[in-house]
């Protein structure tokens, strides 16, 4: 899945102006856990995202370092957690 960033970042020395996500395997939810929790009260039930665990997964499935995902603009950032939590078949509120 591809995100198009509306700011550069520089990843292994060179500028990148977008992420190309591939879809997380079974071995990358092992190691890295769910980007969310399900909280649940009575009826009611909500997703907290995990927003260490979406940086790691951004990190792993773009193949980027981790002082990439630092230098993404917050808008950016919510875009890539967006595509993340797809992979998971939740819908990230805007």
């Amino acid at each position: 899945m591809k995100v198009i960033l509306s700011k550069a970042i520089t990843a292994h020395g060179a500028e990148v102006t977008e992420l190309e996500l591939r879809e997380p395997t079974g071995k990358d939810v092992q190691e890295l856990g769910f980007p969310y929790i399900v909280l649940m009260n009575g009826d009611d039930q909500a997703l907290q995202i995990q927003v260490k665990t979406v940086g790691k997964y951004v990190s792993r499935l773009a193949a980027v370092p981790p002082s990439s995902i630092d230098q993404l603009s917050a808008g950016d950032w919510s875009a890539l957690a967006g595509a993340v939590l797809s992979f998971f078949g939740v819908e990230a509120a805007a």
